[in-house]
């Protein structure tokens, strides 16, 4: 019987045990770093779309009084997610009242709506959703007595310094 056949099978095996958790530990770092890679594209594209949503204005074809009675009309039924703030803006609740703030700006047309800040929970803008919403009552609202409504102009944000280890308040920039 010669030793030699079962030497050079014994040699791959014994170097795949030795060598797989090495390999094994090569090949998922490469994964893991793929992975990561991936989910930074994605919440980076995800956030570029969340900030052209929450840039859009509208623009209710009426002065600032009568297009504050269609807000205040629009925001009825919705007391849990949106208030009237004492300064005269609107905010859009997440956890907080002012987690995004909205005004209304005067413009040549009538009166533009436009959020001014917002702030992130979990590293993300959670008043996307709400702010369409809130946009398409008020628009409802206004066709409802008549008045047209436009989009405006959009707006852009800057993310202002963290306010904790992932959420920062975002400002329109001027």
């Amino acid at each position: 019987m010669d030793p030699a056949p079962y030497l050079l099978l014994g040699l791959p095996i014994l170097a795949l045990i030795v060598g797989g958790p090495l390999l094994r530990k090569r090949f998922s770092r490469g994964a893991s770093e793929a992975g990561a890679r991936a989910g930074k594209r994605f919440a980076s594209d995800r956030l570029d779309t969340a900030l052209g949503v929450l840039g859009t204005t509208l623009v209710i074809q009426a002065p600032e009084g009568r297009a504050r009675e269609i807000v205040a009309s629009a925001m009825v039924e919705k007391e849990r997610e949106y208030v009237i703030r004492d300064d005269g803006a609107y905010g859009i609740r997440f956890v907080e009242p002012d987690d995004t703030v909205v005004r209304l700006i005067p413009v040549a047309e009538g009166t533009r709506l436009q959020i001014e800040t917002f702030r992130e929970y979990f590293g993300f803008p959670q008043t996307v959703q709400p702010w369409v919403d809130l946009r398409e009552r008020i628009a409802s609202a206004a066709r409802a007595q008549g008045i047209s409504v436009a989009d405006g102009p959009p707006v852009r944000y800057t993310r202002g310094d963290p306010l904790d280890d992932r959420n920062a308040r975002w400002m329109r920039d001027t």
